[in-house]
Parts: C-alpha cells; sequence; structure tokens
C-alpha cells in the first residue's frame, strides 16, 4: 500500500556514520497536470531512485537517442547532461551517493555503471522491490530516510574500499576542481598512464580525464550561478566577473572554450542554462521550480516543454 504523502518535496540527510557515502536523501510527490521536462546535467553524484508510482523517460541531452523509460533506476556518473521527463504524476525518493558509496554497496557494478542508466533492481538485487515496497508503506518521509540509513548501512558494512590509490588519485581531483595535470597523478601512484585509467575506471567508471571534466564543469555552474543568485555582492564589489575571467577561474583557455565544452556536456551554452534556470525559478507550482537535487551542487533545470535550450 501506497501512503497518502502530500505533495511536495522533501530533503532528509543521512545517519553521521553514512555521511561519507551518502550525500542526502529526496522524497518527492507530484501531482501535476502536465509533463515535466528536466535537464540534469552531469554531477560528481551517482543516484538511485526508487519509484513507488509513475515512470521516467531519460536521453541524453547532448545526443539525443530513443528515450529509455524507467521506474526504479541507478545512474551512474556521466559525462552528459539527461533529459529527464515524467507524465506529472511521480512519487518516490531518490538516494545520491558519492563514487565511494556506490563502489561499497554496487562493488564492481559501480564502475560499469559509468556512462550509463540502469535498472535499480539489476544494480542493487532483488530485494530491492521488497525493500521499495516497505517504503512506499511507511507512515512518513523521516520513517522512510531511516530505513534507507538501515539498509545501505548494511551495504556498507561489507562491501569492498577503495584502492587507496583510486582514493588518493579522486581526493587530488576534488580538491583542485579537476584541475590537478594527469601527469602529477601518474607520478603520485606511481602506475602507467594506462593502468592508472583502467584502475579508476573499475571504481568510478570513468577515466580520470573525464572526471576532471565533471568537476570543472560544477566549477563552472557554482560561479555562473552565484551570480545569478547574488547579483547584490557583484555590486557592492564594484566587478561582475566577465566570461573570460570564469574561464580562467575554472580552467579554461578562454571563453570560447569554455562554451565549447559547456555544449559539448550540458547540450546547451551557458547563457541559455542560466535563462532556462530563471524561467524555471518563476513558474508558479513548487514542484515546477528549480530545485537542486543535491546540496552545494548546481545539478538541475526544468526545460520547456519540448525543448532542452541552445
Amino acid at each position: 500500500m501506497i501512503r497518502n504523502t502530500p505533495p511536495g518535496t522533501v530533503l532528509g540527510a543521512p545517519a553521521a556514520p553514512l555521511r561519507g557515502y551518502v550525500l542526502g536523501y529526496r522524497g518527492y510527490r507530484l501531482a501535476l497536470r502536465q509533463p515535466l521536462r528536466r535537464l540534469e546535467v552531469p554531477t560528481d553524484v551517482v543516484t538511485v531512485a526508487l519509484a513507488f508510482e509513475g515512470t521516467m523517460s531519460l536521453t541524453d541531452a547532448v545526443s539525443p537517442a530513443a528515450a529509455a523509460s524507467f521506474g526504479s533506476v541507478a545512474a551512474g556518473l556521466r559525462r552528459t547532461a539527461t533529459v529527464a521527463e515524467h507524465a506529472g504524476a511521480l512519487h518516490g525518493l531518490a538516494v545520491s551517493l558519492t563514487p565511494q558509496g556506490a563502489f561499497r554497496a554496487f562493488g564492481p557494478l559501480a564502475g560499469e555503471l559509468g556512462g550509463h542508466w540502469a535498472e535499480a533492481g539489476d544494480v542493487l538485487g532483488p530485494r530491492l522491490r521488497a525493500l521499495t515496497d516497505r517504503l512506499a508503506d511507511a507512515p512518513s518521509w523521516p520513517a522512510r530516510f531511516a530505513m534507507l540509513d538501515g539498509y545501505f548501512g548494511a551495504l556498507f558494512a561489507y562491501g569492498p574500499d577503495w584502492d587507496p590509490s583510486v582514493h588518493w588519485v579522486w581526493r587530488q581531483l576534488r580538491h583542485s576542481h579537476g584541475l590537478v595535470p594527469i601527469g602529477t597523478l601518474v607520478e603520485g601512484t606511481g602506475w602507467s598512464r594506462r593502468r592508472l585509467e583502467l584502475r579508476f575506471r573499475e571504481h568510478l567508471g570513468l577515466a580520470p580525464k573525464q572526471a576532471a571534466g565533471i568537476l570543472r564543469l560544477q566549477r563552472t555552474l557554482n560561479a555562473l550561478t552565484a551570480h545569478e543568485d547574488h547579483p547584490s555582492e557583484d555590486h557592492r564589489s564594484g566587478h561582475r566577473p566577465t566570461g573570460a575571467d570564469l574561464a580562467t577561474r575554472c580552467g579554461y583557455y578562454d571563453q570560447s572554450h569554455l562554451d565549447r565544452t559547456f555544449r559539448a556536456m550540458v547540450g546547451c551554452s551557458p547563457r541559455a542554462f542560466l535563462a532556462a534556470r530563471r524561467t524555471a525559478a518563476a513558474l508558479p507550482g513548487p514542484a515546477e521550480r528549480v530545485t537542486d537535487r543535491v546540496s552545494g551542487r548546481v545539478t538541475s533545470t526544468v526545460l520547456a516543454p519540448g525543448g532542452s535550450g541552445s
């Protein structure tokens, strides 16, 4: 039985012992009168969405192909954005995992998930159906989040650890926002460039250079949206950063390089992405407005029907 949860979105934090692996929980129940399309940009987050009601259609925003339909879905790290669409009725919750948490929960399947979407049951096993039914029957979102703490806590207790060298490489990439030279990573691990790429792919599903691109994009998105969300700070400082300023700060050769890379990963220009977020922020219904899925990361915008920016 699915409990009659009020419409809306609720965020939940994992229990303290899980916070190196789980970034957060997001419960949602949408009851809209029209379909909703969202653009989900590349992030350093692995997502598991568990559906109580409704399905989502997913397609690549950069190289559109036939959409894949999912109820519950696991999404690995992706170099390109995803367009997610549903008919307006959607009820379920999403778990946001760090790459290390995904490896500990999924084992080697975490590496195979890179760049892909998969049925969540194929990744987490047949017991996921029973878990989803229990979650749907729980009396409240806090009760559901507590159940997820128990489920993932058990997975993490016996899951595999990252190779220490892979952990070191990921830490260098994160701390530098993707700007550390690959040669430095090769030297630090003592591995060949080919072995570094192989081992990193086994753990995260992408090569180090690809993961660096995602981290650099996230820094760019944070900088772009910070100036959109807090224009008064630019006014007080007397200086609004130019495209060239942002390009230099975020590790691109110039503004043209930033724009080309952004389009290749997101499927639209930075200007179009920001315009879509402004439009979405003004929508009348809370469920239709921009809601980034993970605190501290720019993850999403709502798209106009039939459009994906330009």
